[in-house]
């Protein structure tokens, strides 16, 4: 009995895992337009079109760039961009370049 629970909970773990490394080798698709209405009226600070803009601008840098980075990163980033009610392109790839080093070593270069 406990070698079928064993089995039973290894064949799970492994097929989450599976899962996650999956989710991780493409960019999830987020609802900007949606997200950022939300975030507009919610703060009110910016347009709807500055933010999907910048969102848009954000989600053609990771199309460039999404096989520079790490599945852990990737991972990791993907569920801290979408925590919460909004999804952010621009967090997402704010989180991978500061997971990579990348965003820290532009910061110290002198322009």
């Amino acid at each position: 009995m406990r070698t079928i629970i064993f089995a039973v909970t290894a064949i799970v773990a492994g097929s989450w895992t599976i899962d996650q490394a999956t989710a991780a080798d493409r960019i999830p698709a987020f609802d900007i337009v949606h997200d950022c209405t939300a975030e507009v009226e919610s703060a009110g600070i910016e347009k709807v079109a500055g933010c999907t803009k910048e969102e848009s601008d954000a989600r053609n840098e990771l199309d460039n760039r999404w096989s520079e980075f790490g599945a852990s990163s990737k991972q990791a980033c993907i569920g801290e961009s979408s925590v919460g009610a909004g999804q952010s392109y621009v967090e997402l790839l704010t989180c991978l370049e500061m997971s990579s080093g990348e965003f820290l070593a532009s910061r110290r270069q002198p322009q």
